[in-house]
């Protein structure tokens, strides 16, 4: 082969990894807005369906007091401690919609302390956990808290299990995650297209993505299910 064919040849290889890069960024682009997007619309869920409806009522009774304090005060007072009432539930649910963005157990216990807390409050389910106390930057730490939290649910939904396990791992530069359970499994591939599960496999999958990681799914019928999720460690 000629020098100049070998050129030529060299030049259309690189042209091919750089149109294969162009759309793996593609790609990755489409898949962050696609999570931004899927977050903002359940906090617009959460907040139109919850606080705003409870600040409609709040504000009834608060008129409704307002225009009988005089005539009836008895009447307004008891409108006054429904208000309050509605006051704290508005609160709550805001808080919850906060959390909803960043978990506020990560900044009081980090990322192993926030497993241990999320395992607790799993009902139902016998869950032991292996937990590194390793901290990691914030983004990372969100999206193994989220895929470990949705894990767990489809786990208590879907999987017919009567334990789980939890493990959080860091070694040299790759972090670990991995949610096994004992239930009933599945295909991989037929859950992903065919139910609400499926869905939770993909968000989790690209919360792994969106953090340079990977997920892969380890699972057959009657043999219980394994996510498994790899973060690289920035130094």
């Amino acid at each position: 082969m000629s020098e100049n064919a070998r050129l030529v040849e060299t030049i259309a290889r690189l042209r091919e990894q750089l149109a294969a890069q162009e759309h793996t960024h593609d790609r990755f682009v489409e898949k962050v807005v696609l999570a931004q997007e899927t977050e903002r619309r359940r906090l617009a869920w959460d907040i139109h369906d919850g606080i705003a409806q409870r600040l409609v009522s709040l504000s009834y009774h608060l008129d409704a007091a307002d225009q009988t304090i005089r005539d009836d005060p008895a009447y307004a007072a008891e409108q006054v401690v429904l208000a309050r009432r509605l006051a704290d539930l508005t609160m709550e649910e805001a808080r919850a919609a906060i959390s909803g963005l960043r978990p506020p157990v990560l900044d009081d216990l980090g990322l192993a302390g926030g497993l241990a807390s999320l395992v607790k409050s799993v009902p139902g389910l016998q869950i032991a956990a292996e937990l590194s106390d390793e901290r990691l930057t914030e983004p990372i730490e969100i999206a193994l808290y989220r895929i470990a939290q949705e894990a767990l649910q489809n786990v208590v939904k879907h999987a017919a299990a009567t334990s789980a396990l939890v493990i959080f791992s860091v070694r040299g530069s790759m972090a670990r995650l991995e949610v096994r359970d004992d239930g009933a499994g599945f295909n991989p591939r037929e859950q992903q297209r065919t139910s609400e599960s499926g869905y939770g496999l993909t968000s989790m999958a690209q919360r792994a993505e969106l953090v340079g990681g990977t997920m892969s799914i380890r699972s057959r019928a009657g043999s219980g299910t394994s996510i498994i999720v790899n973060v690289p460690v920035p130094p």
